[in-house]
């Protein structure tokens, strides 16, 4: 567990990873974190076990950012 807050902003993902923002928005857009934007909301919230799910397959190897 990372911290223990169950969802985030794409910013505080953002700072925690070290990754700008719209690096988090692409990971997003291209479905390798997974977000949820609730209804009448535009900001999107990444679940902490989508960011878990995400680190665990950067260390494996099968999606390394750029």
């Amino acid at each position: 567990m990372l911290i223990n807050k169950v969802v985030f902003f794409a910013s505080e993902i953002a700072s925690m990873l070290g990754y700008s923002t719209q690096t988090v928005y692409s990971l997003i857009h291209t479905g390798k974190l997974k977000a949820f934007r609730d209804e009448g909301h535009k900001a999107w919230r990444i679940p902490e076990s989508a960011v878990e799910d995400y680190l665990k397959t950067r260390l494996n190897g099968k999606s390394p950012v750029k």
